[in-house]
């Protein structure tokens, strides 16, 4: 009896039940028996057997069709046991074709019950199923009726089907050509007094494909009124539905193009930093392809196609070729996080672990172009490289830099006369600071083996002017220490020699 629980339940949540009280074998519908669908689409409608006998039975299901050639039936099992106090679902599946027309469908379904340790004991239950198609291409071909509504009263040689399509169709050129000449323009004149482009610009991309749909949807709509074979109907239908497709991603695509793109590039011209600058071209790229593809996996599902396998190749090759792109994909990811972070942008001056200082000239989403002036080269350093680099940005907090020029007098120079001429000499360079915060600063900086060593310190306005100063500072130098006799000395060493006199008695 715990048995039977589980099933009332079932039934009384289905809410439709239908028992062959005579039979050996209990019969359940779990659903209704009438459904309603599109041609094209399937259903299923499920019983549930119970054995509620002392003896195991066999039950073998087989349905009877209605004259329909147009659907598919099948049960999911050929059979099933039951043994006492075992149940089961049968499961039918009706499927239906495209080409249907507005029908009706019976199923009268068999049930064989037969007792299986008395062969000779059959039963057999019979359970009636119905489906309503509704067509979904060309449900009312042949009506004679001008726009499939009014009824077709024009004289000889207008007044058959043809002549109501005819009719039918010139009437929707019209309707496309009020709308491209009328309509259009009207909309057209009231968006022109806004402040903003999109409109303008959407109202252009449209016209073209709007005029197309109204002329093709009139047309295939109107082949309804006809009385030709529905396969051709269906043929035709399919092809203007794959028209619309195509018109919905072209202009998917120009507005993607010449509103999303073109408000992106504007954007990216008022604004500092260089990743929209890069995101924006990628943006463009990537929508050249997603867009048509979603366009073709649409397609390929309104013609039948299976896209679940599609789909499942497609993620197993993104897994390979992720693996195959390691570098590529990890150099991608480090441009981005270049672009976002800013450690440094186009026509900054960096100096490299090497000790190379080179100007920023391009940030890509691969790599990295440098320029160095000294060697006139490019240097193109991978982004995920460069990105774990120690690299200092000599441009930052801005461009003045603190250069540091070192100087060796002879011993027995005067030392203050020496620190006021370096001082004086670091004052007079044009591209040198000279407010209080910045003055040029001389330090005594060590004894060296043949010199006296100083050091100053000069904050130049720009760092493109470093190596002009340091220059002009050592040419100035020059001049005021032959001027003044001081000696800038060559390296010297002392070598003194130790002469010992011979032992007594010995020479």
């Amino acid at each position: 009896m715990l048995l039977l629980i589980p099933l009332a339940l079932l039934v009384l949540m289905t809410g439709s039940l239908n028992v062959s009280a005579q039979a050996p074998i209990n019969v359940f519908l779990v659903d209704n028996y009438s459904k309603q669908i599109s041609a094209g689409d399937s259903a299923t409608f499920e019983w549930v057997v119970f054995n509620n006998n002392s003896g195991p039975y066999i039950i073998k299901p087989y349905v009877v069709l209605s004259e329909n050639n147009d659907v598919d039936e099948s049960f999911n099992l050929p059979y099933v046991t039951l043994e006492p106090g075992a149940s089961s679902s049968l499961i039918l599946t009706a499927k239906t074709q495209k080409t249907m027309g507005n029908t009706n469908v019976t199923f009268d379904v068999t049930l064989t019950i037969t007792k299986m340790d008395d062969p000779s004991n059959v039963t057999l239950v019979h359970e009636l199923a119905h489906l309503d198609v509704k067509a979904i291409y060309g449900g009312g071909v042949g009506i004679n009726k001008i726009f499939g509504v009014w009824p077709n009263n024009l004289p000889s040689p207008l007044n058959d089907n043809w002549g109501a399509f005819l009719v039918t169709v010139i009437g929707w050129v019209l309707i496309a050509l009020f709308f491209g000449f009328v309509i259009d323009p009207f909309v057209h004149y009231v968006t022109r007094k806004t402040e903003t482009d999109i409109d303008d610009i959407i109202l252009r991309i449209i016209r073209a494909p709007l005029f197309i749909f109204i002329l093709s949807y009139g047309t295939v709509t109107s082949l309804e009124i006809l009385n030709i074979n529905r396969s051709l109907v269906v043929q035709i239908e399919q092809a203007y539905n794959i028209i619309i497709v195509l018109l919905v991603v072209w202009v998917a695509y120009k507005v993607y193009k010449e509103v999303v793109l073109y408000y992106a590039k504007e954007y990216s011209k008022k604004t500092e930093t260089e990743i929209d600058d890069v995101v924006v071209p990628l943006m463009e790229k990537v929508g050249l392809i997603i867009i048509p593809m979603i366009g073709l996996m649409w397609i390929l599902g309104m013609l039948g196609f299976d896209l679940t396998g599609l789909l499942a190749t497609a993620g197993f090759l993104g897994i390979v070729i992720g693996f195959a792109a390691q570098s590529t994909l990890a150099n991608f990811f480090a441009g981005i996080q270049l672009l976002a972070d800013r450690p440094f942008k186009v026509g900054d001056m960096l100096r490299l672990d090497e000790g190379e200082n080179a100007e920023v000239v391009h940030i890509g989403m691969r790599a990295t172009t440098l320029y160095n002036p000294d060697s006139y080269e490019h240097i193109i350093i991978p982004n995920n490289e460069i990105a774990n680099k120690r690299i200092i940005n000599m441009v930052e907090p801005d461009r003045r830099l603190k250069i540091v020029v070192q100087i060796g007098v002879a011993y027995g120079s005067d030392v203050d006369k020496v620190m006021s001429i370096l001082r004086d000499t670091a004052v007079e360079q044009s591209n040198v600071l000279k407010d209080p915060d910045h003055l040029p600063v001389v330090r005594f900086s060590d004894f060296g083996d043949s010199s006296l060593n100083f050091k100053t310190f000069i904050w130049v306005d720009d760092i493109a002017n470093r190596f002009k100063v340091a220059s002009d500072f050592r040419h100035g130098i020059n001049e005021k220490f032959n001027a003044e006799g001081i000696e800038i000395p060559f390296p010297q060493r002392v070598i003194t020699v130790k002469h010992e006199l011979p032992p007594e008695g010995k020479k």
